[in-house]
């Protein structure tokens, strides 16, 4: 529940809880196994899977496996402190890369990576935006605000 908490002469604003939707491991195997259903059924070849850091990092690798497929980290992170770095993605825009991120949330890391990587192909594993067209999506969440929880973000 969200409000003001009071200690002391200091004002807290309390963010409400945000409901959330934990994502198992067996729900990412079943969604890099549709991606990558979809890549093949394309036809579509496939040399480099770039990862996005954090989130895309571990369908990244497990796809780039299934594709036997180079698999480059990269860190591009808009959530945590707006940091970003492009010089692993300027490098590898070309129609056989493909962008792996957990999902299309707010669209800005997308949004952003396109600027620096038009040719490259996409795939996440939820997309929350339909006016955000992704390559290979395993899975639409269309205008759901509730938290993903996946598996890595346990501790």
């Amino acid at each position: 529940m969200g409000g003001t908490v009071n200690i002391g002469k200091k004002h807290f604003t309390v963010e409400p809880e945000i409901e959330t939707v934990p994502i198992t491991w067996q729900e990412v195997e079943d969604c890099v196994r549709t991606i990558v259903g979809k890549i093949n059924f394309n036809g579509t070849k496939i040399k480099t899977v770039v990862g996005l850091s954090r989130g895309g990092l571990v369908p990244g690798v497990m796809i780039s496996h299934h594709l036997n497929a180079k698999f480059v980290p990269v860190v591009w992170q808009t959530r945590d402190d707006n940091v970003q770095w492009t010089n692993m993605i300027q490098v590898h825009d070309s129609e056989d890369v493909l962008i792996v991120d957990d999902l299309i949330d707010s669209g800005r890391t997308y949004e952003q990576i396109k600027v620096h990587a038009p040719k490259a192909k996409w795939a996440v594993m939820y997309n929350k935006r339909p006016d955000i067209k992704i390559d290979f999506v395993a899975g639409n969440l269309y205008n759901d605000s509730r938290w993903l929880d996946f598996p890595w973000e346990k501790v």
